[in-house]
């Protein structure tokens, strides 16, 4: 046994001293505190394979080629798809890379297809345009008798004979010389006036009670502004005007039929589905800029120039304010002097004060666009015709013409558009471009060195009209004046403040302590009448810009004191 333990002890010992001589051959290392495998070390000496500069720029060159093959071919299988989806109101898309189209502040004369197709008429234009600090032709495509000007490519507007009064006979050589000249071309077409149609496609148009087709006093049928065979025919329209070169869209006629009482109690709409008229209209323009998006184009629409100052389409022709300027970039009222009856205004005959009628006008279109989150371009038709059929009328020349500009100027509107049917232009009404330039910026100078809002009003000015708008528990003043949460509506504000339970009585400014350009803090003694009784609290006011106006932030105190405990959470 003694024996066998010693042997074992020598084995032992033996395989104790081979471990520790194997482990003395071992290069040594150094333990990880993260427990990881270090990194190979490059062999040194060696060297990198050099990139040929050649093969790498033909490798990058293939690479293109391939992404735009799969473009082209992405694009391509769309087109089936829309092809398939739309069918003969189908429209090619537009080309991959497109031209840049960035906004143009428009002043703009307005053209027929004949006077656009006409070289020696065109060319007179031109020149007026080249001479001028004109820079845009608003020109017909689809005019008010439902033809097009240009031959038209379209399934559609070939199956219903729209060609059949083409006056335009090379549209791609016209939208060549508009581009030498640098005009900003805009694409007028008339939507749901449309006496053609109707005629081809009785399907299509507002229908009589009884049968038939319901018509105006003129004799003309129009195309039903619910039914989307009609918005899809004119958006088919807009989008190959694109193609063409157009950069602007103006929807012009987008509305129903006028003298609304005798037209609903005559008249039926298929298709409309308990949509209010001015729903169907947004939901129409909606409709277009979604489908126009890839076109690169900007979109208008013509409105009534009394959409600017009545409320809740009083015409009863579907155009809101509110719903259309919102989803267009460019809003068009007609404010003509020659289209306000007696008395509007306060003017005896409107069409006799030009000057006068566009400042009221036009303070209107801009109290309009304040309230709205993101309102559209104002950009007003002006009136160069002589409106003989009006009592009390006087004769529009250059000076009348130059009144309309100018009055839109002094509230910051520097966009017009000319309207003249038979497309004759006075060139005196108009200044040269560097003149016209200097105008408007002395014109902004004097508005920004007076510390004015578009309307013509100080901070101070502000502040009192919206305080006497409170005073007067005047909601429509008060939703207008007061800064808010946009997503708020006009229902709710209303209910808001007739829910009020204090009243404000009386104010007095005490201080001024202004923050910056933009902000100013007003300290204001106030007396109100609350339900436990008098108070006089000094509150703090800021006023502050939005939407181009100055707008009234009021401190919450003062809200919750005014509305009462029991009020819902203060709109702001």
């Amino acid at each position: 046994m003694r024996r066998q333990q010693w042997a074992l002890m020598i084995l032992f010992a033996v395989l104790l001293a081979g471990v520790v001589i194997f482990s003395g051959c071992l290069p040594q290392t150094h333990s990880r505190p993260d427990d990881q495998t270090p990194a190979v070390p490059e062999q040194q000496g060696e060297q990198a394979e050099e990139i040929d500069p050649e093969e790498e720029r033909k490798r990058r060159e293939l690479e293109a080629r391939l992404a735009e093959q799969r473009r082209l071919e992405e694009r391509k299988q769309r087109e089936e798809e829309l092809k398939a989806e739309l069918g003969p109101f189908f429209v090619s898309l537009p080309p991959l890379d497109s031209p840049e189209n960035p906004p143009v502040k428009a002043k703009g004369i307005y053209l027929t297809g004949h006077t656009a197709g006409n070289t020696r008429r065109i060319q007179e234009l031109l020149t007026l345009v080249d001479e001028t600090e004109l820079n845009a032709m608003v020109i017909d495509v689809k005019n008010d008798h439902g033809l097009m000007t240009y031959r038209s490519e379209i399934e559609i507007v070939n199956e219903v004979n729209a060609n059949k009064g083409v006056v335009i006979k090379d549209i791609d050589a016209l939208m060549t010389k508009l581009k030498e000249h640098n005009v900003y071309p805009i694409a007028r077409i008339v939507v749901f006036r449309d006496p053609h149609l109707p005629e081809v496609k009785p399907e299509w148009a507002i229908q009589k009670r009884g049968g038939g087709l319901w018509r105006d006093r003129s004799g003309f049928a129009w195309v039903n502004p619910y039914d989307k065979n009609v918005w899809d025919y004119n958006i088919a329209i807009a989008k190959e005007a694109a193609l063409k070169g157009f950069r602007e869209i103006q929807f012009d006629y987008v509305r129903f039929p006028e003298n609304a009482r005798r037209v609903d109690l005559e008249a039926e709409f298929p298709y409309a589905q308990g949509r209010a008229k001015d729903e169907a209209i947004q939901e129409f323009l909606e409709y277009a800029q979604e489908q126009l998006a890839e076109y690169n184009v900007h979109l208008a629409a013509d409105v009534f120039g009394v959409i600017a100052t009545s409320r809740n389409d009083a015409d009863g022709i579907g155009q809101t304010w509110e719903k259309i300027s919102p989803v267009v970039d460019i809003i068009c009222p007609m404010v003509y002097p020659s289209h306000y009856g007696p008395g509007y205004f306060g003017y005896r005959v409107p069409d006799a004060n030009p000057d006068g009628v566009i400042n009221r006008a036009m303070t209107d279109a801009i109290k309009r666009n304040a309230v709205l989150a993101e309102p559209a371009i104002i950009r007003p038709w002006l009136q160069s015709f002589t409106a003989t059929w009006v009592r009390g009328h006087i004769p529009y020349g250059p000076q009348e013409v130059r009144r309309q500009i100018e009055a839109a100027l002094a509230l910051g509107i520097d966009e017009y558009l000319i309207w003249n049917p038979g497309n004759k232009y006075h060139r005196d009404a108009f200044l040269a471009e560097a003149e016209a330039a200097a105008l408007e910026q002395e014109a902004e100078a004097k508005r920004l060195a007076n510390n004015l809002d578009l309307l013509g009003r100080t901070k101070e000015a502000a502040l009192k009209d919206y305080l006497t708008a409170v005073v007067n528990k005047n909601w429509r003043e008060i939703y207008l004046w007061q800064v808010r949460d946009f997503s708020l509506n006009e229902e709710d504000f209303q209910n808001w403040v007739a829910g009020w339970t204090g009243k404000l009585t009386a104010y007095s400014q005490i201080l001024v302590e202004e923050i910056d350009d933009e902000n100013t803090l007003f300290t204001v003694r106030l007396t109100l009448e609350l339900p436990g009784g008098q108070e006089q609290p000094e509150e703090v006011f800021r006023v502050l810009p939005e939407q181009g106006v100055w707008k009234v932030n009021p401190p919450e105190t003062f809200l919750k004191k005014i509305a009462g405990a029991k009020s819902q959470e203060t709109p702001g």
